[in-house]
């Protein structure tokens, strides 16, 4: 966990859940990682910037989803789906270049971390691209690791995601998450 004020802000950055009337700016992150990072997400620019309000929408209302915000500017977000195995599944990570190195993902992270432990969850799983090597050490440094299974990208079979999960403490397991 990560030190914060009273406010949840560090460093200027400000960590929220996003509402369901925040879908115009989870939009423009959304297609902001896209166009910046494109190897990184199953999904496409091309198929995201034609969602209707209607499909943002109805993304908040399935997804655990965070902002980050500096000074009223969304500079990243996570998004967390709870499995039916028990894991929370965290995609559509993201941090603006300008605002990487400053501990952002760590934050959304535990967001989402809190919000697994309060539903029960197991454990967080994430699926990261060969050749991500900044996304996956930043995965390593929180306690991330792979766990074996490597599969292809549906949009492009030529790139493989490596799997990887950090456990969490609950009920038969310790504070690290270990059985």
């Amino acid at each position: 966990m990560h030190p914060a004020g009273q406010d949840g802000c560090v460093g200027g950055v400000i960590i929220r859940r996003a509402e369901i009337d925040d879908w115009q700016v989870c939009r423009d992150i959304r297609l902001r990682a896209l166009r910046e990072e494109p190897q990184a997400y199953e999904s496409t620019l091309e198929d995201e910037q034609h969602f209707s309000e209607q499909q943002w929408r109805d993304r908040l209302v399935r997804a655990s989803t965070f902002l980050a915000v500096d000074h009223e500017n969304v500079v990243g977000t996570a998004v967390a789906f709870p499995q039916d195995d028990g894991d929370m599944i965290i995609v559509a990570m993201y941090v603006a270049p300008d605002a990487r190195g400053r501990g952002i993902a760590a934050r959304l992270i535990d967001e989402i971390r809190q919000t697994a432990v309060s539903r029960g969850s197991s454990r967080l799983v994430l699926d990261v691209a060969d050749g991500n090597a900044a996304a996956e050490r930043s995965y390593r440094r929180y306690g991330f690791v792979p766990i074996g299974q490597r599969v292809p990208m549906r949009r492009k079979p030529s790139v493989f995601q490596t799997r990887l999960a950090y456990w969490l403490p609950g009920p038969g397991r310790d504070v690290t998450g270990s059985v």
